[in-house]
């Protein structure tokens, strides 16, 4: 009845992993060295799991059911993580084909890696900050702090999901520590808890029928105030004698949440500067931001910029809830597009606001971390974008060979496509014209 019969395979020196459901807990029993590629039979391209592969740098395949589960084990796969593709037992033609296109991976990524050594700026000189999205322990293994402006996203519920009980406050001062020590001098930008959707903790069961519209981020945390303060509580002591702490509040939707959190924020303050009385110690105050991925809250960034030191966009979930689709339904992944029109115009707006209103706005969402995205955003005036490590080198490389003033008219031309295919044909064109685009892979 409690299945608590444990399968134990020796692994083979390379790992697919194939699961129905790929989770972050089965990615950290896997060593990293061995783990080449994912295939989740459930889930899409856009779901919580994909956007883990993409932090790896590992191809993944996202909604392929056409095969029960156990026909997978011992097969020898090949995973395309451009094309979405699997193939079973290849033959060594085949093989050899993927292989020469993985040595041209390899190439073109030492070349980007060749000036990571350099200022992230445009060919014209703009300045440009980029930062890396970290949660998963490989991610600040792998990332090159000096190369980097810091985190701009540590997705905090990441070590809350691969315990079997919520982490104590001296687990969570400990951890925090270490990753605000990574980058000293720079930001360091901390998501309060944001579980719910297609992110559960195994300890604190959440069944609803719509889990993306449901209690999830803020709304959670502010219902178990408890939970709130322990991890604030936890970070502000982390941030002694460092003093980079940025914390981002998710899935904010309306005012009241925002200055709840505050109070909670400066609740947890009295009480370390109360216990701290006495001592020579000092508690540095860190800056609040607001995630900017429910539809609702971008009408109200006037209001929000006296409460808050800055933004962070999560073009993920903003997508989502303009378009009415639930990104981890592959009967409905192919709705799903960042690069939609009236996604693109919102952010454009946004742009404007904010640079009116002084408010700090960055892209912390997957499209920050794609070519095509990052374009588009800095012609729409964004200069601050935050993505996996493995995309860093590569968005650095394209940002130095193109000049502002060719992005400022390609942006009209953007803004004026009726689709997302639409879109991509015009950014795919100055790519091309700039001769660039045979140097770029998705």
């Amino acid at each position: 009845m409690l299945d608590t019969e444990q399968r134990h395979h020796k692994l083979p020196e390379k790992v697919v992993l194939v699961a129905d459901n790929v989770t972050a807990t089965m990615l950290a029993e896997i060593p990293r060295a061995q783990l080449v590629a994912i295939v989740s039979l459930k889930g899409s391209v856009n779901s919580h799991a994909a956007i883990m592969a993409r932090a790896l740098g590992i191809p993944a395949v996202m909604g392929l059911d056409e095969l029960p589960l156990f026909h997978w084990q011992s097969q020898r796969l090949i995973v395309d993580g451009y094309r979405g593709q699997i193939l079973v037992g290849p033959a060594e033609a085949i093989v050899a084909e993927y292989q020469a296109l993985i040595s041209e991976d390899a190439q073109l990524s030492a070349r980007y890696q060749s000036e990571m050594h350099l200022n992230a700026q445009s060919a014209c000189g703009a300045p440009f900050s980029l930062m890396i999205n970290a949660g998963l322990a490989i991610e600040l293994e792998s990332a090159q702090p000096s190369y980097t402006d810091g985190i701009g996203l540590y997705r905090t519920e990441f070590p809350f999901i691969m315990r079997n009980r919520f982490p104590t406050e001296a687990e969570q001062i400990e951890l925090y520590k270490k990753v605000l020590a990574s980058h000293p001098t720079k930001a360091v930008v901390m998501r309060t808890l944001d579980v719910g959707g297609d992110k559960a903790l195994p300890y604190f069961s959440i069944i609803e029928e719509n889990p993306f519209l449901g209690w999830r981020g803020i709304r959670l945390t502010l219902d178990h105030p408890e939970i709130f303060l322990v991890q604030i509580r936890a970070m502000l002591k982390a941030n002694i004698g460092q003093g980079n702490l940025h914390i981002l509040l998710p899935m904010i939707s309306d005012l009241a949440e925002v200055d709840e959190s505050l109070r909670l924020i400066k609740q947890a303050t009295f009480e370390l500067t109360d216990e701290l009385a006495g001592t020579e110690v000092q508690l540095p105050k860190a800056k609040v931001g607001v995630m900017i991925e429910v539809p609702s809250i971008m009408y109200q960034l006037p209001e929000l910029a006296r409460k808050i030191d800055f933004c962070s966009v999560g073009t993920n979930d903003l997508t989502q809830y303009l378009l009415a689709v639930d990104r981890n339904n592959p009967r409905v992944a192919g709705l799903y597009d960042a690069m939609h029109p009236a996604v693109l115009r919102a952010l454009h707006q946004m742009s404007l606001q904010a640079q009116g209103l002084q408010l700090p706005m960055s892209i912390c969402g997957e499209l920050a971390g794609e070519p095509a995205g990052v374009l588009i955003l800095a012609a729409m005036g964004y200069d601050k974008f935050s993505m996996n490590s493995s995309n860093l080198a590569k968005i650095k490389w394209l940002l130095r060979r193109v000049n502002m003033s060719e992005l400022h008219l390609l942006l009209p031309e953007i803004l004026a496509c009726q689709s997302p295919k639409q879109v991509r044909l015009h950014v795919q064109r100055f790519l091309d014209q700039k001769q660039l685009l045979n140097q770029l892979r998705a």
